[in-house]
């Protein structure tokens, strides 16, 4: 399955898994919904983190490799597809975060999905989201990845602001990761990023992230973007 090899490709890249938990971290509440938990590569860290984690996930060989790989944890999955109606699983349930970590950008209809997320949230909850950035940068690894779209600043706030969210916080990352993409992607059009390209990025993750930190980078490989209910 070309999404599991994606998924299990970022799993090299525990550092800057890091990187990206480091930015969500301060907005993130005690009682989340993970939305596309996929195979689990962030759970570990919301379960250090939160006192409750529900993940919801539409493949059904995702789920089973989180539920064994988290075996024990207090961790609740739900199949179910956040890109249609409300699961029924979840009709009622509130959280205080929504969060979807490079998934929203797998969705077709990404309103009625930022819609779902809206009924989900406690008054005053934030939804989390990082979705990759630069629409100029779609290429062979994103249509093979599963996406339909690519995001700029503009776009996702005006989304969020359409489905009723007050946006708290929009600002790109990952510069860096700007080159390897293009060159991999557009150029060599390869279908998955190289694994030993991955894990020598991912040596460099932390010091890189600290330079970008330092400059602000204008555009990136994506966003986080918070809004508030």
């Amino acid at each position: 399955m070309t999404e599991l090899v994606h998924l299990e490709t970022i799993a090299e890249a525990p550092n800057f898994g890091d990187v990206i938990f480091r930015r969500i971290e301060p907005f993130l509440g005690r009682n989340v919904l993970d939305v596309g938990i996929g195979i689990g590569i962030f759970t570990g860290r919301l379960l250090a983190r939160c006192e409750k984690v529900a993940g919801v996930e539409l493949v059904a060989e995702f789920i089973d490799i989180a539920r064994r790989r988290y075996a024990g944890r207090n961790l609740e999955l739900i199949q179910a597809d956040m890109g249609a109606a409300l699961p029924p699983a979840l009709a009622g349930r509130r959280f205080d975060t929504v969060l979807w970590i490079n998934v929203l950008e797998h969705i077709d209809d990404d309103i009625l999905a930022l819609r779902n997320s809206h009924d989900l949230l406690d008054p005053g909850g934030r939804l989390v989201l990082v979705v990759p950035d630069c629409p100029w940068l779609f290429n062979k690894l994103d249509v093979y990845g599963g996406h339909f779209r690519r995001y700029d600043k503009a776009e996702i706030a005006s989304k969020l602001e359409r489905t009723g969210f007050a946006l708290e916080h929009c600002k790109s990352f990952n510069m860096t990761g700007i080159l390897g993409w293009f060159v991999n992607g557009s150029i060599l059009r390869r279908k998955y990023p190289p694994k030993g390209h991955v894990r020598m990025f991912d040596r460099l993750a932390p010091w890189l992230d600290a330079l970008e930190a330092f400059i602000g980078p204008p555009f990136g490989m994506s966003i986080v973007v918070v809004g508030r209910k």
